[in-house]
């Protein structure tokens, strides 16, 4: 008898998990299928974007003067400018930028998580957007050595990148990337579950 109450309640307890699992990534309706379709359509834009960026300023670090004997150096460097990287991502495609976060917008979804979601998604659009300097062109191996001297002023980074110490500062500390982490998990399944493949979702929800 005991055993068949330990099954029973062991039963019990995987339904309710189970049953919290499917409850907290709701099926989406019909409009919140054509939502995720159209967000797909566009996000693909930017695909492969970040991977090319990445591997392209960490070989021209490795040429740098100041690293070529500190290989440990431009390591810490590549992650102190990803600022800059950015700020040439919004300088190559911010029209195209723009255009998503104006588009992401004027969505209205149905399902109280996609609108969570996308509501991060525009404070991610906006961040990314805040790292417009405008043009200018940055030598990397110079910024690098800035970014890494502690005694270097607001002034020295932007002079040297476009952009100012406050911008570089929220990169690390967004509340709407914070959210993403939290949220992504559960819209992958979403928008699996809208029709959409599993390695779009994954994109989509890569943030």
């Amino acid at each position: 008898m005991r055993a068949l109450a330990a099954a029973a309640a062991g039963a019990a307890l995987l339904a309710s998990v189970v049953g919290g699992v499917w409850a907290a990534t709701p099926a989406p309706d019909a409009h919140d299928r054509a939502l995720a379709a159209k967000l797909n359509a566009q996000a693909k834009t930017f695909r492969g974007i970040a991977g090319g960026t990445s591997k392209q300023s960490q070989d021209s670090l490795d040429n740098c003067a100041a690293f070529k004997k500190n290989p440990s150096a431009a390591f810490s460097a590549f992650f102190l400018l990803i600022p800059v990287f950015l700020a040439e991502v919004v300088n190559e495609y911010g029209p195209q930028i723009r255009a998503l976060r104006a588009s992401v917008a004027t969505m209205h979804p149905d399902a109280p998580l996609f609108r969570k979601w996308l509501t991060a998604e525009i404070g991610s659009l906006d961040l990314l957007l805040g790292f417009d300097n405008h043009g200018k062109k940055v030598d990397l191996c110079t910024a690098a050595q800035v970014l890494l001297d502690k005694k270097s002023t607001d002034g020295d980074i932007y002079r040297v990148t476009g952009l100012h110490g406050t911008a570089i500062a929220q990169l690390f500390a967004n509340k709407s990337s914070e959210a993403l982490k939290t949220l992504n998990p559960q819209m992958r399944k979403f928008f699996v579950a809208a029709g959409l493949s599993a390695a779009d979702a994954k994109t989509l929800t890569s943030s």
